[in-house]
């Protein structure tokens, strides 16, 4: 009767080691993945939290960040919306974050649903659910709820952009550019016979560098070894003739404006620009006019409009370096984020990102005209499929501004993202 009753105290034993192990190992694997939400590497966080969901906690937090990363995965959008709807059946104001203990889904959560239904195009929803979440949270101080607003008035402009779309061609430039990998950010000179463009590899972000040869690109070269970069280097402009670069660097606490040159075959170690541009704020877009005398770029500095505003700055000849910085104004910049500008067509039409104005969601894609040194027309939604009610950020048109490079993800394409040659052929544009 001993030996029975010591083989079951053991069995038992075992049976609590084994478990506790395995609870071990669970939270392990949650700590992980909050780590890879912390520096946005969604992929690899998604399936940490979809692997902790099949082995039983599919509680609403979970639900919540599984969400959270199909939301930020390109092509995966559409995936968020079971697993947000089922994580705002049971939120709260205050949550533990990064608790393994936390089983609760934030007040956020309901945003989030609100802008996978808008992202899906499932207007009357996102709308209904904008305006459960602003009414949620109408005396809560960490949340804009203008921004709210905004986005339910971004529903009703997508219905109308998109009953009037755009005639547009996308080429896919292939597989020899856009690997597996997303690959995005690409700038181009202006005869269209460089580009530089950004590919998120699997362990850091990498700058390459490719030259178009009888009218094929050729073999992208690596070129991060050439900037000194760590992989917190990202593309803005290619000069007009191929040989200046502007980047931005991201060290985590501060983002500045940087330059690089063609040497021959390689490129130059970047160079920081002066305090005109780089302030103590964030720095995360720059571009050059065509002569090259004149610099617009991306600041949340103290002073502007909104989050972060469009600036630019004069080349002065005496000092041999760049001038104080100038406010577009507010007929560009809004009380939200404006984003990525740059200006073609003779130095006459200004392209930008922006939260503001009359948009489908999220960023949108404008131009305005020039109509003096200081002065701007109202600026104008480039329209849909151009724009959708998702982020619309990087749009690098070429100096006919009837071409542009962008990147997205394509369906049937190669990677994640892919770099896509824009032809708008509307007459209206």
């Amino acid at each position: 009767m001993r030996k029975i009753l010591l083989t079951a105290l053991i069995s038992i034993i075992a049976s609590f080691a084994s478990f506790s192990q395995y609870k071990d190992a669970l939270k392990e694997a949650f700590a992980d993945a909050e780590y890879y939400v912390l520096f946005e590497d969604y992929n690899e966080a998604l399936s940490l939290y979809l692997n902790l969901y099949k082995n039983g906690l599919d509680n609403a937090y979970i639900n919540h960040r599984i969400g959270e990363c199909y939301l930020q995965i390109p092509g995966q959008k559409d995936k968020s919306i079971p697993y947000l709807e089922e994580a705002c059946k049971d939120m709260t104001k205050t949550i533990k974050e990064g608790s393994f203990k936390e089983t609760k889904a934030p007040y956020g959560t309901l945003f989030y649903l609100a802008c996978a239904y808008q992202n899906s195009n499932q207007l009357d929803k996102a709308i209904e659910t904008f305006e459960k979440f602003k009414d949620l949270v109408s005396t809560e101080k960490d949340y804009n709820i203008d921004y709210v607003y905004k986005q339910i008035q971004s529903c009703e402009a997508a219905r109308e952009l998109i009953n009037n779309p755009l005639n547009i061609n996308e080429i896919n430039i292939g597989a020899l550019i856009n690997d597996e990998f997303s690959n995005i950010r690409p700038v181009i000179s202006s005869d269209e016979k460089s580009m530089v463009y950004l590919s998120k590899l699997k362990f850091y972000d990498a700058i390459f560098y490719t030259k178009k040869i009888d009218g094929k690109w050729t073999n992208p070269i690596n070129i991060t070894p050439d900037l000194n970069s760590d992989g917190n280097y990202y593309t803005c402009f290619l000069s007009h003739n191929g040989e200046t670069l502007l980047l931005y660097k991201d060290d985590n606490f501060n983002s500045d404006i940087y330059i690089s040159r063609l040497n021959g075959v390689k490129w130059s170690t970047p160079e920081k620009l002066n305090k005109h541009i780089n302030s103590k704020f964030q720095e995360t877009f720059a571009s050059l006019s065509c002569d090259g005398k004149t610099i617009y770029f991306i600041s949340d500095r103290k002073g502007g409009f909104g989050g972060t505003d469009i600036y630019k700055s004069e080349f002065d000849e005496k000092t041999n370096d760049w001038g104080e910085a100038i406010n577009l104004g507010s007929e560009i910049n809004t009380p939200f984020n404006e984003e990525t500008p740059i200006i073609c067509k003779e130095e006459k039409i200004l392209y930008f990102s922006s939260q503001g104005h009359y948009n489908m969601g999220g960023f949108d894609i404008f131009y305005s005209q020039q109509l003096d040194k200081n002065m701007w027309s109202a600026p104008s939604n480039i329209g849909y499929p151009i724009n959708t009610t998702d982020d619309d950020l990087f749009y690098y048109p070429l100096e006919d501004g009837k071409n542009a490079y962008i990147s997205k993800y394509v369906k049937d394409g190669f990677g994640q993202e892919d770099i896509i040659r824009l032809e708008i052929t509307s007459a209206n544009h």
